[in-house]
């Protein structure tokens, strides 16, 4: 009896299964493949620093001190740098001649600065977030270390906000300290701001034996509407701390909305 013969539906089941993957196979071979979608990718940031921290480790005792960040636009596009928030309104940082556009390959720096004398000793850390558009807005942060020696001439308080708002003068003094036994002296004070007057006091001695010299910001009580930042700057006979600046915040009344009705008054009555 041969092998045809004794050919049962079982067997003939098990013979077609194992043959599906040869057929999927041949199927799969002929059959045009399906095109993939590639997912969009976007383009790396711009902005690249040469580093992303200054760390100013034995300053000394200078008045000022500093730090440069140096960048480049590595994109394709040109690159416009829009802000420069810096956590502490002492750093003052500042763009290289104020370019704040920049082409692709091109390089540029901003500078930040702190005074010693508005500052505590010790360890400091301060960041700059740096805004721009490549022509996608983005934002990158810096970071400025410092580690600051034993106070040598301070002022105090570093800076000042005035609120003016209810219609009544106002002032403030500020100390300018010598602590290392020498009798500084104020020569002269500026504002930058038509409303500040300055009046330098005559040098005193604080309860530590320091000398110290009291300026008075006088602020009248009626001053232009809206926020207004200037900068103080008192001169000393120190040549190393000849120039020592504080900003000075004055804010003025709000203005309120005059609405149309407001501005037209009541209807007039018609007479008969």
């Amino acid at each position: 009896m041969d092998s045809a013969s004794t050919s049962t539906p079982q067997h003939r089941f098990l013979l077609l299964l194992a043959a599906v993957p040869l057929i999927w196979s041949a199927i799969a071979a002929i059959w045009p493949a399906a095109p993939q979608l590639v997912a969009k990718v976007d383009p790396l940031p711009s902005l690249a620093f040469d580093q992303y921290l200054v760390n100013r480790r034995d300053v000394g005792l200078a008045p000022i001190i500093q730090g440069e960040y140096h960048f480049t636009n590595t994109g394709a596009e040109p690159l416009t740098i829009t802000k420069l928030d810096p956590s502490c309104g002492c750093l003052r940082p500042r763009l290289e001649d104020d370019k704040r556009v920049y082409q692709p390959g091109e390089s540029g720096y901003f500078v930040v600065g702190v005074t010693t004398a508005n500052e505590a000793p010790g360890p400091h850390t301060y960041t700059v977030k740096v805004d721009y558009e490549d022509p996608q807005p983005r934002q990158a942060t810096v970071r400025f270390k410092l580690i600051l020696p034993e106070k040598k001439v301070t002022v105090d308080p570093p800076e000042l906000a005035f609120y003016q708002h209810n219609g009544q003068p106002s002032q403030a003094t500020v100390y300018v300290t010598d602590y290392r036994g020498h009798e500084i002296a104020v020569t002269d004070a500026t504002s930058t701001s038509d409303v500040i007057d300055i009046e330098v006091q005559t040098a005193e001695v604080d309860e530590s034996g320091n000398t110290r010299v009291p300026v008075v910001l006088h602020v009248p009580g009626n001053v232009p509407p809206g926020r207004a930042i200037s900068t103080v700057s008192i001169l000393t006979n120190d040549p190393e701390f000849s120039v020592i600046r504080i900003p000075v915040l004055v804010d003025g009344p709000v203005i309120k909305p005059v609405s149309a009705s407001e501005a037209t008054g009541p209807p007039l009555l018609r007479t008969p």
